[in-house]
């Protein structure tokens, strides 16, 4: 840790001139408040055209007086926000916090809440080491694969995508501690760790003895597939909504202003094109909040805003993860600032059941692994297409497919198929999601006594679906298909060996993906029963948010197209160009990256120089 991280918690400071105050407010007013404040802001003409939206937004002249002001204003109350703004109030500045949504915590607070950290200080302590090349090949080799080089000094990435790497792994120990230090967060491994002091022989090669191994530990680059992963403690609770809880717990002890339902709008600048205050809607009424030193924004993605995911994302999605008020609104801003962007057609993807993600904004019906051993996915011509157990950031993107000969995506939409042991399995399976527990039923669940009965059913739902996928229907072969697709995944799972997909074949797949029956070839792979009921559910791409934006350094400083930093204006988050690239590295590689940069934001924005007006 670095001497600035041992320092002392310092005297709160009493300048920021607003109160803290809670809010518990019911899901319809939270959609209320995100369509109130823009979900239909767009970025206009790709990234240089006028800001369109409920409001003009952008950089602004400064106004002659200010309703609020601080040393550090923070955008946004996630992982990244409440960490730039512990870190900032700690080393000696005054903070107001500024949350669009109703409710504090933005999609962190439905998370697992796990933060993925190499080398992090609890795995040094259990006497594992993450050794720094390792890590690097391991995050770079799936961030950019198509630039990756293990034998260029930066591992073939240009200058600053190999620095926002780097500095994820040296500076993320760091923050952690620093979050344990002040008091704000206390850490463990993830619960799902219980062993991993105990490993013996070579610290570098362990056997598998706790679940959730990293996303990809079947890759040579990945030494230290188990230890990375990091978790709050149950104070609070746990999960993300713990990690929130602590994080609000300190803020509110220190006295930081937690303003909620105040969407920014613009960015304020002076004549030496300075950041130096935001203009906010709070609740229709127009502030005008005053950022003495620099503005941090940690204000989520734009999952919510269907424009900016149709124009920006490189594939069809049908919704996402991420709270309603995800939706973008730093891009236009940042673009009338003159900022960089990046990463913006890549999202921390996933599926979800169709008929939940057009109806319902900011689901938590997410299939992270599909459940069951005997269940399939297939597409509108009945063949399998993919590995189901397969992680769901990888999984999620054979939606993407485009078909040049038929020129239709023939993936838009896939039919997760299993039998009655699945759907009478009565293990309570941490990754079970969305196939209801024996006795009970979910109106997106399609059962048929027969193959031909369920394709007939399955066609029918299309039909009343139809205005949200162009017209999907089922193949005319779609059942003959279906049952030479059943006949040969039946004679693989009798095998134990996927030679069309590989299912089951990594660490993450077996600790994930049996769904609780024994005494398989294989733990993912049980043969379909020839007899029916069956049960289809129709799956959708989908994001648990986007993670593109403005670009960032290594000092978390957004820059403009020539890397220079835009002054005073920082970012940290799925709002920004993740250093993630194109990556899911394992479970917390959203928020291990976030309270990072959050962290490093907080850091060098409290070193800024007062600015004048």
């Amino acid at each position: 840790m670095s001497e600035e991280g041992q320092e002392g918690i310092p005297t709160p400071d009493a300048s920021a001139t607003a109160a803290p105050r809670r809010s518990r407010v019911d899901r319809r007013r939270f959609l209320e408040a995100a369509g109130a404040s823009g979900v239909g802001l767009t970025m206009g003409t790709m990234l240089g055209g006028p800001a369109l939206g409920v409001a003009q937004a952008g950089a602004s002249s400064a106004p002659t007086t200010w309703d609020m002001t601080a040393d550090v204003v923070v955008v946004g109350t996630g992982a990244a926000g409440f960490a730039a703004a512990a870190t900032a109030h700690s080393k000696g500045n005054s903070v107001i916090m500024l949350e669009k949504g109703p409710i504090y915590g933005g999609t962190t607070a439905k998370s697992g809440g796990e933060y993925w950290i190499p080398n992090n200080s609890l795995l040094r302590a259990a006497g594992l080491t993450d050794p720094k090349v390792w890590a690097l090949r391991y995050m770079a080799r799936l961030a950019y694969p198509t630039l990756y080089n293990p034998n260029d000094a930066h591992l073939g990435l240009p200058p600053l995508e190999y620095s926002l790497i780097e500095t994820f792994y040296d500076r993320g120990p760091e923050a952690i501690d620093y979050f344990e230090h002040i008091g704000a967060v206390h850490t463990q491994f993830n619960p799902d760790y219980p062993t991993i002091a105990n490993y013996g022989g070579n610290p570098n090669k362990p056997t598998y003895k706790t679940n959730n191994p990293d996303y990809h530990a079947e890759l040579a680059e990945d030494k230290r597939p188990q230890g990375r992963s990091l978790g709050p403690t149950a104070t609070g609770g746990g999960g993300g909504a713990g990690l929130i809880t602590q994080f609000y717990a300190w803020a509110t002890a220190k006295k930081i202003p937690v303003l909620l339902e105040h969407a920014v709008t613009k960015v304020y600048r002076n004549t030496h094109g300075q950041v130096i205050g935001v203009a906010v809607n709070a609740k229709g009424k127009t502030l005008a909040v005053r950022a003495r030193k620099a503005v941090v924004f940690g204000s989520g993605g734009f999952t919510a805003n269907k424009e900016m995911a149709r124009n920006f994302l490189r594939g069809p999605v049908f919704g996402g993860c991420g709270v309603p008020t995800n939706t973008g609104d730093i891009v236009p801003i940042a673009s009338e600032l003159g900022a960089d962007f990046g990463n913006m057609n890549n999202a921390w993807w996933l599926q979800l059941p169709l008929e939940i993600a057009v109806t319902t904004v900011g689901s938590t019906a997410d299939i992270w692994i599909p459940y069951g051993d005997s269940m399939i996915q297939v597409n509108k011509y009945g063949r399998r297409v993919v590995n189901e157990k397969a992680v769901y950031n990888e999984r999620s993107q054979i939606h993407h497919v485009w078909d040049a000969s038929r020129t239709e995506y023939p993936n838009l939409v896939l039919f997760m198929i299993y039998d009655d042991a699945v759907a009478k399995n009565p293990t309570q399976w941490a990754f079970r999601g969305v196939v209801p527990m024996p006795g009970n039923t979910a109106p997106y669940v399609i059962m048929g006594n027969t193959l031909d009965e369920l394709a007939r059913k399955v066609d029918a739902r299309l039909a009343s679906l139809a205005s949200h996928t162009a017209g999907l229907k089922l193949d005319r072969d779609f059942t003959a298909q279906l049952r030479q697709t059943i006949m040969r995944y039946n004679s693989m799972a009798g095998t134990g060996v996927d030679t069309d997909f590989q299912r089951g074949s990594t660490p993450i797949q077996r600790d994930w993906g049996a769904g609780g029956r024994k005494g398989l070839k294989n733990p993912t792979m049980a043969p379909i029963s020839g007899s029916g009921p069956y049960y289809c559910i129709l799956v959708c791409g989908a994001t648990l948010d986007t993670k593109g934006g403005p670009k960032i350094n290594a000092k978390a400083q957004i820059i403009d197209p020539q890397a220079q930093p835009i002054p005073g204006l920082y970012g940290a988050g799925n709002c920004i160009a993740s250093p993630a690239g194109q990556a899911y590295w394992s479970g917390g590689g959203t928020i291990g990256p976030a309270m990072v940069y959050g962290y490093l934001a907080g850091f060098h924005a409290a070193a800024e120089p007062v600015k004048d007006v």
